[in-house]
């Protein structure tokens, strides 16, 4: 629990875990599952084993609490849109941010997702590199990545094809 919390910047997460209980109540949905414990081992295996970023997992964490289909708090490590929630809040608080992010992560998701189900395979490629090299796995870093991985395999594919001639 120790090297989540340092990870996180957070000495416990007695109060984390009471907002996510508060919040749980407020909409009428069971908060037994939201204990400090358990809040640990969901963000240990969200951060640290599949690399979700820091930065955005205390957010991210109470977005899934907020949400009437959640059923546990293990949710959190899967991909869905309580990270790209977390992560549009951060960027939009963060001083300076820079608009010409938020245009380029629109026109990357749009070349990504003409390329259908090679789309999953580059992401989960780019969140592994990243994770693997200590970057910051955000949205905009997993594109950029995404895309490159996906041109050079084009590359790699013409380049077959022209040597088979």
């Amino acid at each position: 629990m120790e090297r989540v919390l340092g990870v996180l910047g957070l000495k416990s997460l007695d109060a984390v875990a009471e907002e996510c209980r508060a919040m749980r109540r407020r909409l009428s949905l069971p908060a037994a599952r939201w204990t400090p414990r358990a809040l640990a081992e969901v963000l240990t295996e969200a951060v640290l084993v599949r690399g979700w970023p820091a930065d955005d997992a205390i957010a991210a964490l109470l977005a899934v609490a907020a949400a009437p289909a959640t059923r546990s708090p293990a949710r959190l490590a899967c991909p869905g849109p309580w990270w790209d929630t977390a992560e549009a809040k951060r960027l939009q608080g963060a001083a300076g941010a820079d608009p010409a992010d938020f245009a380029e992560l629109a026109w990357l998701e749009a070349r990504l997702a003409e390329v259908d189900g090679a789309r999953v395979w580059a992401q989960r490629q780019a969140r592994d590199h990243l994770a693997r090299s200590g970057e910051p796995v955000t949205r905009l870093a997993v594109a950029r990545l995404a895309r490159r991985l996906l041109e050079e395999s084009e590359d790699d594919v013409e380049g077959s094809a022209e040597v088979a001639r």
